[in-house]
């Protein structure tokens, strides 16, 4: 399974985690986590290395923690970078809903696994560490990225414009996506504690 078209439908009617990188990630037990279907998100294989899938953009990541990125068993990622499975970036502003035409990148790494998320089938999703909020200087779960440290002025609002009209558009489609951050200001997700979706 090398190419998008491959996922198509592959998980219908199942239920998946997406680990992003978010502070309030850093405060789960992840081991819970096991024998259920799992896809991070840029370094969240610091904290739970065991995904089913990961998805990355960014150009930096493939050359700071190659070693970590190629252990992960499907890669998702745009065209252009060193190895995964490659997907041509329509732009920022859109919603694909044929991933063999292309993707949008919606600003943020969690908007482009939704639209992956629901191709492979999903029928429900449960975002970990969809913070988009800085916590005591913390950047993510892992501590400080200096390249995000202007992101709740720049880069925050965007992304939840991207996630509010992704979420109308998901839920059209039958899909149930909800936010399992307890310190968020996204509202276009019902709220889930990690409890209560572990439990499910």
């Amino acid at each position: 399974m090398d190419k998008i078209e491959d996922f198509k439908g592959i998980h219908a009617g199942k239920r998946l985690f997406i680990l992003a990188s978010g502070p309030s990630l850093g405060d789960l037990d992840l081991s819970l986590l096991q024998r259920r279907l799992v896809m991070g998100l840029n370094r969240s294989f610091l904290v739970y290395p065991e995904t089913h899938y990961h998805c990355c953009m960014d150009h930096r990541l493939f050359d700071l923690h190659s070693e970590e990125m190629k252990k992960t068993r499907f890669l998702f990622t745009l065209e252009n970078r060193p190895y995964g499975i490659p997907m041509k970036l329509l732009g920022s502003e859109g919603y694909s809903h044929d991933l063999t035409e292309g993707i949008y990148s919606g600003y943020t790494i969690s908007y482009l696994a939704l639209q992956i998320a629901v191709y492979m089938g999903f029928s429900e999703i449960f975002y970990l560490g969809l913070d988009l909020k800085h916590r005591s200087g913390n950047t993510h779960f892992f501590g400080q990225d200096f390249h995000s440290r202007n992101h709740e002025d720049t880069e925050f609002p965007k992304m939840k414009r991207m996630l509010s009209s992704g979420a109308k558009i998901v839920e059209e489609l039958g899909v149930r996506v909800y936010n399992c951050s307890p310190d968020t200001d996204i509202t276009c997700f019902p709220y889930v504690s990690y409890a209560d979706a572990i439990a499910l």
